[in-house]
């Protein structure tokens, strides 16, 4: 393994199984706690119904949300807190309490996708201090729920009241559209269905229609086909443009873009159409420089 792999597993919460990745949450808590001074207990219960346990709960649902959407992080969420009230005896102010902090931080990692484009889905020690930042914004505001006898309720959605069909495969949708009773029901094919990559995760919605460059507020998008035919003048030409639209949409394959959508390729075509017309119609008279005139099928500008 090479170093670089190695600093990823830091931060990558997918290379590791459920018990290393709940060690590394709360290490990632603990860290944390030193630089914001945040309530945090002794022992085994350092994060337990108290301000860590607040920041725990978000910062997990928050990067999960953002590796595998919000759905799919949701029915983590949802499995995590069915093995608490099993298996550990969990209080239902408990599973209030770090359900409604889930939530939470499901609304940040949609946030950060607003603010920083598809580029915060990749993991990265940058991402995950942005991440604490804004659960530390939520706590100090009061957003957070601290302790189980907080009055706010979580307002689980309402089951469906539909059965899946036999070797019917879930989407991240219906996952997050369901009751905790109706996840229940079908936790077993979810979790089957999600260890086999059968869910995919999902991929941010995006506006190519309406996509402006950061960099140069050109109404253009740079496709992998695009770059990959681009001599190496043209590439250092667009380059800060290029790396603009990567941290914010990332580079899509043309297949990928709505028939709609403007590439770089089409508006590189369309210009030089519109230049050879220029072209072929000044040829028949002056300009401020000379004339256009044809020789050979080329089109040939006489100075004055």
């Amino acid at each position: 393994m090479t170093q670089k792999n190695k600093n990823n597993n830091n931060v990558n919460p997918f290379n590791y199984i459920a018990k290393k990745y709940s060690s590394y949450i709360f290490d990632e808590t603990t860290k944390y706690q030193k630089k914001y001074d945040f309530e945090i207990g002794t022992g085994t219960h350092a994060t337990w119904n108290n301000e860590a346990d607040a920041f725990k709960h978000t910062y997990m649902q928050a990067q999960l949300a953002l590796w595998t959407g919000k759905h799919i992080a949701k029915a983590l969420g949802d499995r995590h807190e069915k093995d608490g009230n099993t298996k550990m005896g969990q209080s239902k102010d408990e599973e209030n309490m770090d359900k409604w902090n889930n939530a939470q931080g499901r609304e940040i990692a949609e946030e950060i996708i607003r603010e920083y484009g598809v580029s915060a889905t990749i993991p990265s020690e940058k991402i995950n201090n942005i991440i604490a930042q804004k659960v530390m914004e939520r706590m100090n505001n009061g957003k957070l729920i601290t302790k189980p006898e907080d009055k706010r309720i979580y307002n689980e959605g309402k089951s469906t009241g539909q059965a899946a069909p036999i070797n019917h495969i879930f989407t991240p949708q219906e996952i997050g559209k369901m009751s905790s009773e109706e996840f229940s029901r079908n936790e077993n094919v979810i979790m089957e269905q999600l260890k086999n990559g059968q869910i995919k995760y999902e991929s941010p919605e995006i506006d190519y229609d309406n996509y402006k460059n950061p960099e140069t507020g050109a109404a253009k998008i740079f496709t992998r086909e695009d770059i990959s035919q681009m001599p190496f003048k043209e590439y250092a030409k667009y380059e800060k443009e290029i790396m603009a639209q990567h941290n914010s949409i990332g580079i899509p394959y043309q297949k990928d873009l709505p028939k709609t959508a403007e590439t770089h390729s089409a508006q590189k075509s369309k210009k030089y159409s519109d230049s050879g017309k220029s072209k072929s119609s000044n040829s028949k008279g002056g300009t401020a420089e000379g004339k256009w005139v044809t020789i050979n099928g080329n089109h040939v500008l006489i100075k004055d």
